[in-house]
C-alpha cells in the first residue's frame, strides 16, 4: 500500500469517526476534510518527500477541484430543490391536501398510514424527501390530533415512507443527486443517471413499504401518549365560533357532524345564548343538565357559540367556512372574514397601563392598535367567555389587522408583533407552485435540458411570480446539507486519484472471485447500509461509489447494477435515528426510544436488501 493511499484513508478514517461521534457538527466535519485534501498537496511539494518517490499533489485534489464540490451540478441542485419546496409549502397546497384527506381518512389508524404512505411517497419523489418530512410533519400530528390517533404511531412510517418515495426519481434525495454526478466522473459509467432510470425499483420499494406497515409494521410501531408530541412547536389560540341559521352543525351534535375531525380544532366549551354554560345553571333554551355533558353529546343550535382551540391556519381556515363564524370584536361579536386586505398577527402585550388585569372588552385594541381581537393563547379559559378574560403583560393574543396597517402595529409602543400569518392561500398560488414543480421535473425527464438547469428555472419562476418572497430562499435551505456535499464531493476524487477505490475494489474482488452476482450485490448492500448507520448517507456514496465502480470493472459486473445497490442501501435506512435526517426529524418529537427505529426497521431494511438485490440482478445481470 502506498504512502498516497494511506493517507487518503487516513482522512477517510478520520472523517467517520468525526461523523459517527459527532463531536463536530457533519458539516464543519465536512469542511474540514474538504480543507485537509487541499493543504496535502502543497506539503507534499517538499522536496524530500519528492526524493523518496511520494507524489502526493497527483494523488489528491488541487484547489480547484477541492472548490468544485461547491459548483457541482449535485450542490446545486439540492439547494434549488430546498427553495422549490419551500415555495411548495408557502403556496398552501400542502394545507389544502391535509384538508381534504382528513374526510377520507375518518378515525382508522390503518387508513391513515396507507394514505400518509402514497401522498408522502410521491411527494417525496418530486421534492427532497427531507423538506417532504418537514413539510408533512406538521400535517401529520395535526391529523392524527384530530382523528384523536397515537402520533408515535404515524411518524416513524411517514420517516420511512419518505425515504423510499425519495427513490421513484433522481431528485427525491440528495444521495441520488451526489451520486449520478460521482458516476458521471468515473470512466466505466461516464453519464448522469436519468429522471426515471431507478423508478420501478423506487416503486417496488415503497410498495413493499407499505405492505409491511400494514401487517407486520403495525405490530412492532410503539404506542405512547398520543399528546407527546402533538405540540411540535405549533401554537394554539382560544378562539369562539358563532354557529349561524344556515349552518349543517344545526339538529346535530358535534360528534355526529364529525366537526373537529373536519376542522382540526379542539372544542372546549359550546355557549348558548350569549351566556356560558354553568353546572347547575343551564342557559336559556338549553336542556337541562347539558353543561354537564360533553358538548360533542349536545344538540347544536343557531347562535351557538363554541369555543375552540385552533392554529392560525385553522383560524383563517374557519373564516371561509359556512359552517361556523369566527367572533372578533368580542363586544359587538362581528364576524372576521377571508379578506386579503387583512392579516393574522400574533401579537405580545406589554404596555403594563393597559394590560394589567383589564377584561379584554375593555381593551379596545380595534381603538388602539387598529386591529380585531381574535384569540387569546391560554392553556385553559379563566373566564366564562372571551370577552371576560383578563389580559395581562407577557401574554400573547391573535389579531386581525388590515395590511395597510402592520407598519403602523410595528410602531406600537403597547404591543410587539410577533409573527404574520399570511391569509392568501389563493388556487393562484397553489396552481403556479404545482406546474413549477411539474416543469421541472417534466423538462429534466424530457429534454436534454439538466435537472440543475430546470430546478433553477424553476426557483426564479417561483420568486417572480410571488409564490416564494425573496426573504424566505435563503432560510428555506438546510446549509448543513450543502456544505455537506461540498465538503465530500473532493473525497471521493482523492479515492480515485490515489488508486484507494481500485486498491478496495481488488481486494473484494479476490474475496468475491468466485460468488454469484447476486451474493456480491447483497454483501455490497449489507455493507453500504453498515456504513449509512455511521456516517452521513451523502458521505457514505462518496465512499462507496468509487469503490463500487471499481468491483464491478475488476468482476465484470454491470456497474448501474452497483450503482443502484449502493444509492438505495444508502437512502434507506431505518436502524436508528441517526441513519438518515427524516429519522432524526421524528427522534426529535420525543415520542420514540433510539431502539424503536432498530425493533421496526431492522425487518424492513432485510426484506429491501433482498428484495433490491434480487430485483437488480434480475433486471440487469441476467
Amino acid at each position: 500500500m502506498t504512502v498516497e493511499i494511506m493517507l487518503v484513508l487516513a482522512v477517510v478514517v478520520a472523517a467517520l469517526v468525526l461523523f459517527a461521534t459527532q463531536w463536530l457538527p457533519v458539516d464543519i466535519t465536512a469542511l474540514l476534510v474538504l480543507l485537509v485534501l487541499m493543504v496535502i498537496p502543497f506539503v507534499g511539494q517538499a522536496s524530500w518527500l519528492q526524493d523518496r518517490g511520494i507524489d502526493l499533489p497527483s494523488a489528491f485534489p488541487t484547489v480547484a477541484e477541492g472548490l468544485s464540490g461547491l459548483s457541482n451540478p449535485a450542490t446545486v441542485t439540492v439547494l434549488a430543490m430546498f427553495m422549490l419546496s419551500a415555495g411548495v409549502q408557502a403556496s398552501g397546497l400542502i394545507h389544502v391536501v391535509a384538508n381534504r384527506l382528513a374526510p377520507l381518512i375518518g378515525s382508522s389508524e390503518l387508513r391513515l398510514v396507507v394514505v400518509i404512505g402514497v401522498v408522502v411517497g410521491l411527494l417525496s419523489g418530486f421534492i427532497n424527501n427531507t423538506a417532504a418530512v418537514a413539510v408533512a410533519m406538521p400535517m401529520v400530528i395535526d391529523l392524527t390530533r384530530r382523528l384523536g390517533l397515537r402520533a408515535s404511531r404515524i411518524l416513524m412510517p411517514l420517516s420511512f415512507f419518505a425515504q423510499l418515495g425519495g427513490m421513484l426519481t433522481l431528485i427525491g434525495t440528495s444521495t441520488s443527486i451526489l451520486a449520478s454526478s460521482l458516476l458521471r466522473e468515473e470512466q466505466a459509467f461516464g453519464r448522469d443517471l436519468r429522471m426515471f432510470e431507478f423508478s420501478a425499483l423506487g416503486a417496488l420499494g415503497l410498495g413493499v413499504g407499505l405492505l409491511y406497515f400494514v401487517t407486520v409494521g403495525r405490530l412492532l410501531l410503539p404506542s405512547r401518549d398520543e399528546g407527546a408530541g402533538a405540540e411540535d412547536g405549533e401554537q394554539t389560540f382560544l378562539v369562539e365560533l358563532m354557529v349561524p341559521g344556515d349552518s349543517d352543525l344545526v339538529g346535530q351534535t358535534l360528534a355526529e357532524a364529525e366537526f373537529e375531525a373536519r376542522a382540526g380544532v379542539d372544542v372546549v366549551r359550546l355557549s348558548r345564548d350569549a351566556a356560558p354554560a354553568r353546572s347547575g345553571a343551564p342557559a336559556a333554551g338549553q336542556d337541562a343538565g347539558r353543561a354537564d355533558r360533553d358538548p360533542d353529546e349536545v344538540t347544536v343550535e343557531a347562535g351557538d357559540v363554541l369555543l375552540v382551540r385552533a392554529t392560525p391556519i385553522q383560524v383563517m381556515d374557519l373564516a371561509d367556512s359556512e359552517t361556523v363564524q369566527v367572533v372578533s370584536d368580542l363586544v359587538s361579536r362581528r364576524r372576521i372574514t377571508p379578506d386579503d386586505d387583512s392579516t393574522l398577527v400574533r401579537v405580545l402585550l406589554k404596555d403594563r397601563r393597559w394590560f394589567n388585569g383589564r377584561a379584554a372588552r375593555d381593551v379596545d385594541l380595534a381603538g388602539r392598535v387598529g386591529g380585531r381581537l381574535v384569540g387569546v393563547e391560554m392553556a385553559r379559559p379563566r373566564a366564562d367567555r372571551l370577552a371576560e378574560e383578563r389580559l395581562h403583560v407577557g401574554e400573547i393574543v391573535l389579531v386581525q389587522v388590515p395590511t395597510r396597517s402592520l407598519e403602523r402595529l410595528r410602531r406600537r409602543p403597547e404591543i410587539i408583533l410577533l409573527d404574520e400569518f399570511d391569509n392568501d392561500f389563493g388556487t393562484r398560488q397553489m396552481w403556479i407552485a404545482g406546474s413549477v414543480l411539474a416543469g421541472v421535473v417534466g423538462v429534466a425527464a424530457l429534454t436534454p435540458l439538466p435537472i440543475v438547469v430546470s430546478a433553477l428555472v424553476g426557483v426564479v419562476v417561483m420568486v417572480l411570480t410571488g409564490v416564494l418572497r425573496k426573504e424566505d430562499m435563503y432560510p428555506s435551505v438546510s446549509w448543513d446539507v450543502i456544505f455537506l456535499l461540498a465538503g465530500m464531493i473532493p473525497l471521493g476524487i482523492a479515492l480515485t486519484k490515489s488508486g484507494a477505490a481500485d486498491g478496495a475494489a481488488s481486494l473484494l474482488s479476490d474475496a468475491a472471485s468466485g460468488w454469484h452476482p447476486l451474493v456480491v450485490l447483497l454483501a455490497l448492500y449489507l455493507a453500504t447500509t453498515i456504513l449509512t448507520e455511521l456516517v452521513s448517507n451523502n458521505a457514505t456514496v462518496v465512499i462507496a461509489i468509487p469503490v463500487a465502480v471499481a468491483l464491478a470493472d475488476s468482476l465484470g459486473i454491470d456497474v448501474l447494477a452497483v450503482a443502484l445497490v449502493v444509492i438505495f442501501a444508502a437512502s434507506t435506512s431505518f436502524l436508528s435515528p441517526i441513519g438518515y435526517q427524516t429519522n432524526t426529524m421524528v427522534f426529535g418529537t420525543g415520542l420514540y426510544r433510539f431502539t424503536d427505529f432498530a425493533k421496526v426497521g431492522a425487518p424492513l431494511n432485510i426484506l429491501l436488501m433482498g428484495l433490491t438485490c434480487v430485483a437488480v440482478w434480475w433486471w440487469l445481470l441476467t
